[in-house]
């Protein structure tokens, strides 16, 4: 079977990598952070019974909770910022999140991360400094002053920067309500970071630049590397 056809039809979340699925890496770096009592994971109708499965094969230390968004073709999908505001409202969130996706590969410290934003009390998103062209235009790419974000930009055709941003947020409960004022207004639904855009000009956001590795799945270029860099 073509390999690119084997990625489509597998959630690249579940796709596994070095022994195990991706999302496993993620949700076991979760572990050690006490702000977190539960962890969300946000699938489509069509892959819901893969997360089931999938549920029945692992177990965590946290209580991991799969949700369907009952989307099962493109044009129904919700989006990223659309799936947020769903599981929001669902599972009746009133606290701090934080959102990563279960797409991608890290290893720079969440512990870190998160002190930061308790320091600053407000917004942050991850991003990391990187020279290469091609990050530069796969990413969103930050500006900030003094850490704090004044410009944003998802997926530049000429970037502006060489700060990228990573699919890791931290918003503190007054952010939720937002999503639904940032979707009533038909903005768009599909990169996390289109809400970045949208929130650093009405709440004060800051980045938090990482030491460490940022892999996404998006090609099996990608999906390549991370296995490369796990062996």
């Amino acid at each position: 079977m073509d390999e690119d056809l084997k990625i489509k039809e597998t959630a690249n979340s579940l796709l596994m990598i070095h022994n195990k699925p991706l999302i496993n890496y993620t949700i076991e770096a979760l572990k050690s952070i006490d702000m977190i009592d539960e962890i969300f994971v946000v699938t489509n109708g069509l892959y819901y019974p893969k997360f089931q499965l999938w549920q029945e094969h692992y177990s965590f230390q946290k209580k991991v909770t799969v949700i369907n968004d009952n989307t099962t073709s493109s044009d129904a999908k919700l989006g990223a910022i659309g799936d947020i505001r769903y599981t929001i409202n669902t599972e009746n969130i009133e606290e701090d999140i934080l959102v990563l996706a279960g797409d991608a590969y890290f290893d720079f410290s969440l512990a870190d991360f998160v002190r930061y934003y308790q320091e600053k009390g407000t917004a942050v998103i991850a991003g990391k400094t990187s020279s290469s062209e091609d990050d530069l235009s796969r990413y969103g790419i930050i500006e900030a002053e003094n850490s704090r974000v004044v410009g944003m930009q998802e997926k530049p055709i000429d970037p502006v920067g060489n700060v990228i941003s990573l699919a890791a947020y931290i918003y503190p409960k007054e952010v939720l309500r937002d999503f639904e004022y940032y979707l009533s207004e038909g903005n768009k639904t599909t990169y996390p970071g289109y809400f970045v855009e949208y929130l650093y000009k009405i709440k004060t956001v800051y980045v938090y630049e990482i030491i460490g590795n940022y892999y996404d799945t998006k090609s099996p270029k990608a999906i390549e590397r991370l296995e490369q860099r796990l062996r």
